[in-house]
């Protein structure tokens, strides 16, 4: 059912569940303690499970939303949670009242559209928190396994800057002085030196532009395209990224059918949320064959970023009416396999980075001493 304030009710009387739910105030303050101007994918997370909660307790929403406006401090957020408020308060239903401040996606207030008109609204939010919570801990896995190897990799990407600068010219001037000839290894060492000691501005200031680029020019869909072109392209990486991809795809899937929407729907709020380019070309050519009554395993099998496993799979829950509990099962399995290869890839990245420190600086210092081992043989 839609949740609905009636406009004329008094606002300045305070109403009976608000006793019940301030003795729950800390713990609002502690969780909606957004930073910035809007709502991060940690706090929305929270918010729908507590709404969730909430709801089902039998709580007035605008007990709720009062609740929370009075526990936030931040103005930024405040002003997300008085539009809201003020929304509802003059009989707007929640998703709309939603819609309007800006600060929720598109298939965040579909949901919960869906879950007003089929009269499943806390049901949805829970399933809104669940699959926030399925996007936080997929990210927070694959920064766990990369945070350990770009900061080693940074380091001894310090070190050996360090050593070309400061160290090298240091024995270059000795070499120049003993007059000996070099061996090639030394040469080349030398050679980097100088190109890295001179150049260093100008690739300073490449890297800078490149970053600066990609930051100004990603929400470009051609730079997109090429950006997610290359990506799928790397070796382990592309495989990875086109496996979370099918994660998060068939768990939104499943949570829209659960929640009642048809599959054409379902399908564009799935093409709409996703940020793959090449994922969203597909689902809209999919929605298209689906809509003209063509089978959604049919329609799938003309597009490489699906596992013929997926579309076998999905073929044979067609025939049984179980496509939004075959799209869970296959979103499961979808996210055990990228948490395990992302595992299998921190483990195997940890002893790399070591080992590419050991050959970097190894070089640098066998190198420098094989002249003076040259040398201390002359005499």
């Amino acid at each position: 059912m839609p949740i609905r304030i009636p406009a004329n009710l008094d606002q300045r009387a305070a109403p009976a569940p608000i006793a019940h739910a301030a003795t729950h105030a800390a713990f609002w303050q502690r969780d909606i303690a957004w930073p910035g101007k809007g709502l991060n994918e940690v706090r929305k997370e929270r918010l729908f499970r507590e709404l969730h909660l909430l709801l089902n307790a039998g709580v007035d929403p605008r007990s709720v939303l009062e609740l929370l406006l009075k526990a936030q401090k931040e103005a930024g957020v405040r002003k997300v949670l008085a539009e809201v408020r003020d929304a509802v308060m003059r009989g707007e239903v929640l998703s709309h009242a939603l819609e309007r401040t800006a600060a929720f996606s598109e298939y965040e207030v579909q949901s919960i559209r869906i879950g007003e008109e089929s009269g499943r609204l806390a049901p949805v939010c829970l399933q809104v928190a669940e699959h926030h919570a399925d996007r936080i801990k997929l990210r927070r896995t694959v920064r766990q396994a990369f945070a350990y190897p770009l900061f080693v990799l940074c380091i001894t990407l310090g070190v050996v800057f360090f050593m070309m600068n400061v160290v090298v010219p240091m024995f270059a001037q000795v070499f120049a002085r003993s007059g000996a000839e070099l061996p090639a290894l030394t040469r080349h060492v030398l050679t980097a030196s100088t190109i890295v000691r001179e150049g260093w501005p100008l690739m300073g200031l490449g890297v800078v532009g490149f970053v600066g680029a990609a930051f100004l020019l990603k929400e470009r869909a051609v730079w997109r395209r090429w950006s997610e072109k290359v990506g799928m392209r790397l070796p382990v990486l592309g495989e990875l990224r086109r496996k979370a991809l099918l994660a998060r795809f068939c768990r939104s899937m499943a949570f829209l059918l659960q929640s009642g929407s048809p599959l054409d729907r379902a399908l564009e709020l799935s093409e709409r949320m996703s940020t793959s380019p090449r994922l969203r070309h597909a689902l809209q050519d999919i929605r298209a064959k689906v809509v003209r009554g063509s089978a959604l395993h049919e329609a799938m099998s003309a597009h490489a970023i699906f596992d013929p496993e997926l579309i076998a799979m999905l073929g044979v829950a067609e025939e049984v009416k179980q496509l939004d509990t075959m799209f869970q099962r296959l979103g499961e399995r979808y996210m055990a396999d990228v948490q395990h290869r992302t595992s299998m890839l921190g483990s195997v990245l940890e002893p790399a980075t070591i080992l590419l420190i050991s050959v970097l600086v190894g070089t640098v210092l066998v190198a420098m001493y094989l002249p003076m081992f040259k040398l201390s043989t002359t005499f």
